[in-house]
């Protein structure tokens, strides 16, 4: 026996029901965040909750490419761009 976790069937089955849960779960998410985001204005964004106007930008452009996704996600059709440039910037550079 290998030092570590063990892979069996159970294992490969929990594995690949816990990420295809959390892709749903992830882009549940997206929608309901973005539904709230678009009742904020960029300058509420600013003034409101004090970001950059820079920053608040970015949210609102990183949850339009996050909401396309999730739109191909439900069978709809995929922008010609690039749809992480944004939301890699929520997340640090050198991340992904």
């Amino acid at each position: 026996m290998t030092a570590g976790i063990p892979i069996t069937k159970d294992r490969i089955n929990t594995q690949a029901g816990a990420i295809a849960a959390a892709v749903f779960a992830a882009l549940q998410n997206v929608g309901e965040f973005k539904e709230w985001l678009d009742t904020v204005s960029a300058q509420d964004l600013e003034t409101v909750y004090q970001f950059a106007p820079d920053d608040a930008a970015v949210l609102k452009s990183a949850y339009a490419d996050l909401a396309a996704l999730a739109a191909v996600w439900a069978g709809g059709t995929a922008p010609a761009r690039d749809l992480r440039t944004f939301a890699r910037r929520l997340i640090g550079v050198g991340v992904y």
